[in-house]
């Protein structure tokens, strides 16, 4: 007999989690934490502009090939009211080094909340 249960989540085990659920390799999912430090390197980098193939190739470097459902999944919140960058209308064009199809569009930059180096 399989007797399953449910309790609520440890915030200390989402991550833990996320790899569980990872079929892709242990670092291909794109981690919360991992995603703003990558922003705020590019942020630091480029007096607050955040340009998403600078971030990708922050990830890339550190962790090899990530998982780009996850990477994608980031903005919204991290430009949310609860989030640490602002849409902004300004476009540039998209690096085709980690992304796949896309080196011919531009894409929207976001800049870093309340900037300050």
């Amino acid at each position: 007999m399989t007797v399953l249960s449910a309790r609520p989540l440890d915030p200390d085990q989402a991550d833990f989690l996320d790899l569980l659920a990872d079929d892709g390799s242990m670092l291909a999912m794109v981690h919360a934490n991992d995603f703003r430090d990558a922003c705020r390197t590019v942020a630091d980098r480029d007096d607050g502009w955040v340009h998403p193939s600078k971030v990708s190739a922050v990830l890339h470097e550190r962790f090899g090939e990530i998982n780009p459902q996850s990477f994608s999944a980031r903005w919204a919140p991290a430009c949310g009211p609860n989030g640490f960058l602002d849409k902004t209308d300004v476009r540039a064009p998209i690096d085709g080094t980690h992304s796949r199809g896309n080196s011919n569009k531009d894409v929207v930059l976001r800049r870093w909340r309340d900037w300050s180096p």
